[in-house]
């Protein structure tokens, strides 16, 4: 058995999404081993090589993957379950997420308010409710094409998350409910059956171009997680995360410390005037 083999049997017997299967597979096809050599030295001597030419975070993402497919080696008895020990550690370097202020989110919406287009649902009306929605919830975009209109309830929404298999409950604001109101129905889906997830990104590539900003459906997450923290709340249930610490992959700290009007940290220092 190949790990590429251990990886795919892996990912059916927990239950993997597609798109954590084809991740997996991108990085196994690069190792040329058997399941059966797998071993905690092989794998810290991989890592360290990876370390010369990648990103930390990137072999950071390998030494998860690693681990996982270890142990579920040695649970199915292809190693020896003795063997197993924690794998060298990879630091990485410090995350610097950018979200969007209020007022550029305002400003994408007076733009999505002026596009023209759309079959099913005129764009603008569409990309005003998907900008909204996005904010508010903090859903990722592949849940946010899944939603379903007989899954809100009043404010709430709950929704299964691809990425993790959890359910989370999400918090619609009024803006966002009055947006979803204006959206025709085609099908069960608020967003899904009026737009695929390329066409979705192709929208939202062409009203950032417009509006002369960089970003995507990526920054709206960031923001609303910003947002919770400047509003005093846990970031962490905004964004559906069980761990507490992966909440600053997604606050901007620099939007944090402005909305907060943060001052100087030490005081300004009292120069004499110049004869």
């Amino acid at each position: 058995m190949t790990v590429l083999d251990l990886a795919r049997t892996y990912c059916n017997r927990v239950g993997g999404s597609p798109g954590y299967l084809e991740q997996l597979e991108v990085f196994v096809r690069r190792l040329p081993w058997q399941a059966r050599d797998l071993t905690p030295d092989l794998c810290d001597d991989y890592l360290t090589k990876a370390l010369a030419h990648l990103a930390p975070s990137t072999v950071y993402n390998h030494r998860r993957m690693l681990g996982r497919l270890l142990a579920f080696a040695a649970a199915e008895g292809v190693v020896d379950a003795s063997i197993l020990r924690p794998l060298r550690r990879v630091k990485r370097l410090p995350p610097s997420p950018i979200a969007w202020s209020h007022a550029e989110i305002r400003r994408l919406l007076a733009v999505a308010a002026k596009l023209t287009g759309g079959v099913k649902c005129p764009h603008s009306t569409l990309m005003q409710a998907w900008l909204l929605v996005a904010y508010s919830t903090g859903l990722r975009l592949a849940n946010l094409l899944e939603i379903r209109h007989d899954q809100i309830r009043g404010h709430r929404l709950l929704i299964r998350q691809f990425k993790t298999g959890e359910p989370h409950v999400c918090y619609l604001d009024d803006h966002a409910l009055a947006a979803i109101a204006t959206l025709p129905r085609r099908g069960p889906r608020v967003f899904g059956d009026l737009i695929c997830r390329d066409k979705i990104l192709a929208q939202m590539r062409r009203l950032c171009k417009t509006a002369g900003m960089s970003g995507s459906t990526k920054f709206l997450r960031r923001s609303g997680a910003t947002y919770a923290e400047i509003a005093g709340k846990n970031a962490s249930g905004h964004l559906g995360h069980k761990t507490p610490g992966m909440k600053v992959y997604y606050i901007d700290r620099l939007l944090l410390a402005e909305e907060k009007q943060e001052g100087a940290t030490a005081p300004p220092l009292e120069l004499a005037d110049s004869p």
